[in-house]
């Protein structure tokens, strides 16, 4: 099923993934709008994997979605801390 690599990905498909590691990277350093780049990062990650499903998946993809996902939590620990008094 996946058997073309990933660089071989035509057109703006293939900006998928660099532009989610590049969003969750950038979501860590802005506190304001972390949560909101990270979403977006996600979005991209998700869609980048789920998408032309006869290409592998791409590492940046990946990991963009796992760094995103890291930052949405500790996003909603943060919250839940300060909704709970802390």
């Amino acid at each position: 099923m996946r058997q073309f690599p990933a660089k071989d990905r035509p057109g703006r498909d293939a900006w998928l993934g660099p532009i989610s590691l590049c969003l969750a990277l950038l979501s860590w350093p802005i506190p304001a709008g972390g949560p909101v780049l990270a979403l977006g990062a996600v979005a991209c990650g998700v869609r980048s994997m789920t998408t032309r499903t006869e290409y592998r998946l791409d590492w940046t993809a990946v990991a963009g979605t796992c760094v995103a996902a890291l930052q949405l939590l500790l996003s909603l620990m943060l919250f839940a801390m300060s909704a709970g008094g802390h």
